[in-house]
């Protein structure tokens, strides 16, 4: 019994440690990204936007709570611009199209770096704390 509970011990401390690297890394990734997306979205200086903003200044990090985990968002407050910059559209004037806007894409490739980066991340950490001073002592009862 006293090995089952010395291998559950240090299971359960390490899955903590795993816990808390991940909601480290996570909120770090999701903080630069945000950064990364108002410096490569595109910028209009003729237009003010919604109440006055820039879209490529409105990104931001949303964090929900669940049960057993936090949940990090990264969204834009001109949400339904997102779409439109990144994938392109028809410009429609009196209900007929008079134009095509050209797409943007700036979001796809700080998607990309944000999930490789959380992958790497947490590997280095996690690999780095692999070799800890806990260490599981087993004693034999035999004889020499």
């Amino acid at each position: 019994m006293d090995l089952t509970k010395a291998v559950n011990e240090i299971l359960l401390k390490y899955v903590d440690d795993c816990e808390i690297a991940l909601l480290g890394v996570e909120e770090a990734v999701a903080n630069e990204a945000v950064k990364k997306l108002n410096a490569t979205s595109p910028y209009n200086p003729k237009s003010k936007g919604h109440k006055g903003r820039h879209y490529n200044k409105d990104w931001y990090v949303d964090s929900k709570n669940k049960k057993h985990y936090n949940h990090y968002i990264i969204a834009n407050r001109q949400y339904q611009l997102t779409h439109l910059l990144e994938k392109g559209h028809n410009i429609v004037s009196g209900g007929r199209v008079v134009g095509h806007s050209k797409a943007e894409p700036h979001i796809k490739a700080v998607e990309e770096w944000a999930k490789n980066e959380v992958v790497a991340r947490a590997e280095l950490y996690l690999g780095m704390h692999k070799k800890s001073d806990r260490q599981l002592v087993i004693k034999t009862g035999g004889g020499s």
